[in-house]
């Protein structure tokens, strides 16, 4: 538990130091940087580009871009806007093959973990913050392979993996590299070809509390929470038709909250949070729609974030069916987070600064990466249509957080495993 406890303490200095002075968040818009990984293909039309999937507390971000094409390789951003990219060893780079370097997780010491593609499926990584690799295939795993979802800081990892009948389970591989699985109670055996997307993990905390969901025998989705001990807990949103869906990932933070999203009985979306014992607040983002797969969160592979000051991160469907993400802070109030050129936008995560990742499509149907800022009344600077590399340094600017406060607190499997970009 040591390591736990100096990562949380390193934290909770970096966030001191970075929200001292600082004043309470208003209504404007969030400041926005837009990037691309080098190597990113920005050809209009091809549906590539850029995709951030985790952010940490410094700042850091990792993800994924594809090339000219079509390969998927790994990078991680500084604060600053400088880049590394990288292929997890055994990786399959063949060009045309759609195969490569998917990472989904970086945690606040800088180990990153996802999933690389060879001829034969997935298999699981840890790259660890000096870059070195440690490849891993779940025990029983057969079908799509092994997809890591989130790393603790410990170095827990969690996600799913296929069997070789393409049934989807849950995982928890320990930092000495031992195995923990399970499916939800009653939960379908058999895969995604007959609507069946059984049991997954998406997030750890420091803890060891997993955040899971499962589809039951009915193919209706649940959310799940997995204790330190072991202990399965199945839940739904009251007046829920399903809690989450397949691929929606859910925010958990080290409080044990939860955030998601669920559907009501007319197929609407909506945003909830869950507190550690079990109590609920539910949302919608404004401009939402209310018709069938629309509103607050989508009908499927629909990620959620969550903070330890309750700050939630996600993405919301408007009438028109376009996707936009927004940031719901600790008090309630909602605002859209969109850069300016986007047509679809995907918000993948949120650290305790209010500083969130995530990727949209421009009108060429290009991929870029993003970080969105929430700006208070000294957020002067709104330049939306920054570059790769411009410099972004939050761990050096007071001015540009919300005060600190008290916490209290697709369908198609292809995409879904190893949370593949939509194409």
């Amino acid at each position: 538990m040591k390591r736990i406890h100096v990562s949380l303490l390193v934290c909770t200095a970096c966030l001191a130091l970075c929200t001292a002075g600082a004043a309470p968040a208003s209504a404007q818009q969030p400041h926005i940087v837009t990037f691309d990984a080098p190597g990113a293909d920005t050809t209009p039309g091809n549906l590539y580009g850029t995709f951030p999937g985790g952010i940490n507390c410094w700042g850091t971000i990792t993800g994924f871009y594809q090339d000219a094409n079509g390969t998927y390789h790994g990078f991680v951003r500084s604060p600053r806007g400088t880049f590394k990219t990288f292929d997890a060893p055994g990786a399959d780079t063949t060009p045309g093959n759609f195969n490569g370097t998917t990472p989904t997780s970086i945690n606040d010491s800088g180990a990153i973990t996802g999933s690389y593609y060879d001829t034969n499926g997935g298999h699981g990584f840890v790259r660890s913050p000096d870059g070195k690799f440690t490849s891993f295939d779940v025990p029983g795993a057969g079908g799509y392979g092994s997809a890591p979802q989130a790393i603790n800081l410990e170095g827990a990892v969690v996600g799913y993996y296929t069997d070789s009948n393409f049934s989807f389970h849950a995982f928890l591989r320990t930092p000495d590299g031992k195995y923990k699985k399970w499916i939800g109670p009653d939960a379908c055996t058999g895969n995604g070809s007959d609507g069946c997307y059984g049991t997954g993990a998406s997030n750890i905390n420091a803890f060891g509390t997993v955040a899971s969901g499962y589809n039951d025998n009915n193919f209706v989705h649940h959310g799940l929470v997995r204790t330190r001990a072991g202990k399965l807990i199945a839940y739904d949103v009251p007046g829920a038709q399903a809690t989450g869906c397949p691929g929606c990932n859910s925010g958990l933070n080290q409080w044990g909250a939860i955030a998601g999203t669920y559907s009501d009985g007319n197929g609407v979306n909506h945003g909830y949070l869950r507190s550690s014992d079990g109590k609920f607040t539910t949302f919608d983002a404004p401009g939402a729609g209310t018709d069938v797969d629309e509103g607050t969160g989508c009908p499927s592979d629909c990620p959620t974030s969550l903070n330890d000051f309750g700050a939630v991160t996600g993405t919301y469907i408007d009438t028109n069916f376009v996707f936009h993400g927004f940031l719901r802070n600790p008090d309630g109030n909602i605002m859209t987070v969109d850069p300016v050129d986007s047509i679809f936008t995907w918000s993948s995560g949120i650290n305790d600064l209010e500083v969130i990742a995530g990727y949209y499509a421009d009108a060429n149907f290009v991929y870029h990466g993003f970080v969105a800022v929430a700006c208070n009344q000294a957020c002067d600077d709104k330049d939306e249509a920054a570059h790769a590399g411009t410099a972004f340094a939050p761990a050096t600017t007071t001015s540009a957080f919300p005060a600190m406060r008290n916490p209290k607190l697709r369908l198609n499997p292809q995409y879904r495993f190893g949370a593949r970009p939509p194409k």
